[in-house]
């Protein structure tokens, strides 16, 4: 039960950042919602909270592990 009450939040959470992302005369309505909608909003809630997160260096330009190092 605390398990679904969580990923609910979260998924309002994702949807709130997704719908306040778009300008806000190409929003659309809250009471007009279909899930279609909850989807795309979500979805780009994730993609504008992942542009802000930890960069990671990428894997191209890794360094060797320790273990091929020359000695």
């Amino acid at each position: 039960m605390v398990g679904g009450l969580y990923l609910l939040a979260l998924l309002l959470v994702f949807a709130t950042v997704g719908r306040q992302s778009v300008p806000r005369r190409e929003r659309t309505d809250l009471r007009s919602w279909t899930l279609r909608d909850v989807y795309y909003n979500v979805r780009r809630g994730v993609a504008v909270l992942g542009e802000h997160g930890p960069q990671y260096p990428g894997l191209d330009g890794a360094e060797p592990p320790v273990a091929q190092w020359a000695r």
